[in-house]
């Protein structure tokens, strides 16, 4: 079968169905493969309040749970020397690919790398403030010790809620203080029943030819 450009949030819901299904058509679907993809849940998500009782952006939470795939690139190495929490960055083209509308901030929810475990994780989109970034980046800080580096793998994330707006600090220990603070807060949010069965999802197990370029 020939491969064909698709709409990302169907071929996913499509593809994510047909793992549990019979032989049939669906399987055979063939799609044109992509570093990168990126689709919400079609189904309209409760507006929840995020951490300290503030009320999340709606602009945040229509988007939400978010899927995205892309290699992992070298970004500015502030997060192992300057922090010591060390983040994978997504490619300019892969940050390009999220909702345009989608607020700016500290969020949460699950990460694999490569065909590996499936980890917590805590993610910021924006231009962090406090070292005044010209460009707006997703780092995703994965709650796991890992041994080496993991440039050039494929990081498979689903973005699940929001913590916070991002914000300027008056020091580096002020920021790494709230950086700490949202990974805890990450961490108790993800031992919530509703945010473990997302651990488990399809979207993990996908394999990497069944990607879907949406753009």
């Amino acid at each position: 079968m020939q491969s064909r450009l698709v709409d990302p949030t169907a071929a996913l819901l499509a593809l994510r169905k047909s793992s549990s299904a019979q032989e049939g058509p669906a399987r055979e679907l063939s799609l044109l493969v992509a570093v990168e993809v990126g689709s919400r849940a079609s189904r309209p998500r409760p507006h929840r309040p995020c951490a300290g009782g503030r009320s999340a952006p709606a602009a945040a939470m229509r988007h939400l749970p978010y899927f995205c795939r892309g290699e992992v690139v070298r970004g500015f190495g502030r997060g192992s020397k300057e922090l010591g929490i060390p983040t994978a960055n997504f490619s300019e083209q892969v940050v390009e690919s999220f909702p345009s509308d989608i607020s700016t901030g500290i969020y949460y929810g699950w990460a694999c790398v490569g065909n590996g475990d499936v980890h917590k994780m805590v993610l910021s989109i924006g231009w962090n403030p406090y070292y005044k970034n010209v460009k707006k980046s997703v780092e995703t800080h994965i709650i796991h010790t890992f041994k080496e580096d993991f440039y050039g793998e494929i990081l498979s994330i689903v973005i699940i809620g929001y913590i916070r707006p991002e914000k300027n600090f008056d020091s580096l220990d002020a920021l790494i203080s709230a950086i700490q603070d949202d990974i805890g807060e990450a961490n108790r949010k993800l031992d919530l029943p509703e945010h473990l069965k997302l651990k488990e999802d399809n979207f993990f197990h996908m394999p990497e030819s069944k990607l879907v370029n949406g753009h």
